[in-house]
């Protein structure tokens, strides 16, 4: 979700997480061990290790420059409460990251000639659903896309918070999320006109493709995705129930309530959201198995180079940020150094406060240039 959301929730009172911690086991991980000849693991694990010292819980990058071999490592805990070390091999959810696997899906969906990206919602869903959407008669797959829609964001309606306020338990589904904050409500702009980033329009794409594919889209994830691409440590609905995600080494996750540098388990609360949502969100996965899925796509291997084209303008080729309350994700390719750079950290989605300083600005400065200027 977006952090507007999960600011207003946070200033408003403090939340609690109603179950006992979660402890998380890890599997047995060779990434770290093959990354030690790396010629740069040691300056890369510094810098790991520096920030887990100033505050972030754990973190786990994954590195792949150009003329150099892979190196993937982790530094901190996966567990506060226990201290049990993070490794490269342990998953997270990824947040809206996980637009990455819905926009792949959507693009391999027109290559099997079961969806047409220049088809209108209305031409996909019932009456009595496309009726509700804003310009659903012009809004295309492609508007969905690339989010120039202008159907409006589900996070950024006010009550959306003040039910999440009042209702610890309140039902996240695709259906009640988009019935209760998107249909109805007016479009922000002419369908094409602009770019505004939406949950909705992944959400709703997701309604489609469960409309044009039988066995549903998770199905389809699973089928054209995770297993074509070998990604064994990522889930998603109908891999696996999130809170049996403990067997499978799942990272806790923490916030900084208050702001003032003390981290909370926040972990029922990400995984509340991100059962509820789907293309949005909703993915649980690995700094590796990300990697595998982006340089797939760049590569024109998981989808044709003409699809590659379109998701480029699209603006999901290139990668995705995601966040939760108290997990962030960043997979990134870039193009002029050749190089990706993905991790993912067991906090996050707090007020601007010293943690989360050191996530969004301090964090991801020092890695980017240690890895471009070394």
């Amino acid at each position: 979700m977006r952090r507007t959301i999960i600011i207003l929730i946070l200033a408003t009172i403090g939340l609690s997480c109603t179950k006992d911690a979660i402890h998380f086991p890890t599997t047995n991980c060779s990434w770290r061990e093959l990354s030690e000849d790396h010629p740069k693991n040691d300056l890369y694990q510094q810098v790991l290790d520096q920030y887990t010292g100033m505050g972030i819980p754990g973190i786990a990058v994954l590195i792949a420059k150009k003329r150099e071999n892979i190196w993937a490592g982790a530094s901190g805990v996966a567990e506060i409460e226990n201290g049990l070390p993070l490794e490269p091999c342990h998953i997270m959810p990824l947040g809206s990251a996980g637009e990455l696997f819905c926009g792949t899906a959507a693009m391999l969906m027109t290559e099997d000639e079961i969806l047409d990206l220049d088809a209108k919602i209305a031409d996909y869903l019932p009456v009595d659903i496309s009726g509700q959407i804003p310009n659903s008669q012009k809004v295309t797959i492609a508007h969905l896309l690339s989010h120039k829609s202008g159907i409006p964001d589900y996070s950024d309606n006010p009550n959306a918070t003040l039910d999440l306020l009042n209702n610890k338990d309140m039902d996240f589904s695709r259906e009640n999320v988009l019935e209760k904050y998107v249909y109805g409500k007016s479009s922000k702009f002419s369908p094409g006109s602009e770019y505004d980033y939406s949950h909705s329009n992944y959400e709703i794409l997701t309604l489609i493709m469960d409309q044009v594919y039988p066995k549903g889209h998770a199905d389809y994830y699973s089928f054209r995705l995770f297993r074509r691409l070998g990604l064994e440590k990522t889930y998603y609905k109908g891999e696996t129930d999130y809170y049996t995600l403990n067997s499978r080494g799942m990272a806790n996750g923490y916030f900084d309530r208050y702001s003032k540098g003390k981290l909370e388990n926040a972990t029922d609360l990400s995984l509340t959201i991100a059962s509820g949502q789907t293309g949005s969100g909703g993915v649980v996965s690995s700094v590796v198995d990300l990697y595998t899925l982006l340089k797939s796509i760049l590569a024109a291997d998981i989808v044709r180079p003409t699809s590659l084209e379109l998701m480029k303008t699209y603006g999901i080729a290139m990668g995705h940020s995601g966040s939760l309350p108290g997990y962030s994700t960043e997979a990134w390719y870039y193009p002029e150094e050749d190089s990706y750079i993905i991790y993912l950290i067991n906090a996050g989605n707090t007020i601007n406060g010293p943690i989360q300083r050191l996530i969004d600005i301090d964090f991801h400065e020092k890695i980017l240039s240690t890895v471009f200027t070394n």
